[in-house]
């Protein structure tokens, strides 16, 4: 698999993450990562959190959310 592949599989293994730890459609949780800018952030961070758990994965991607809030929102 390719570093673009392995970038692809796992933010769509963090959308769904997201979406059932916050109760969320996938489209909904996929909009809102991308809107927050957290899809950039999954991307971008993809070889560190990979390497972790979920719990950490979430928690991760919240405070990336709670630190940009209103950067990236439109």
């Amino acid at each position: 698999m390719s570093v673009f592949g392995g970038k692809v599989w796992f933010l769509a293994s963090c959308v769904e993450l997201y979406k059932t730890e916050k109760n969320m459609s996938g489209r909904d949780a996929f909009n809102y990562l991308r809107r927050t800018g957290a899809t950039n952030f999954i991307i971008d961070c993809w070889e560190g959190l990979h390497m972790t758990g979920p719990s950490y994965i979430i928690d991760s991607i919240d405070q990336y959310i709670a630190n940009h809030a209103g950067e990236t929102m439109a």
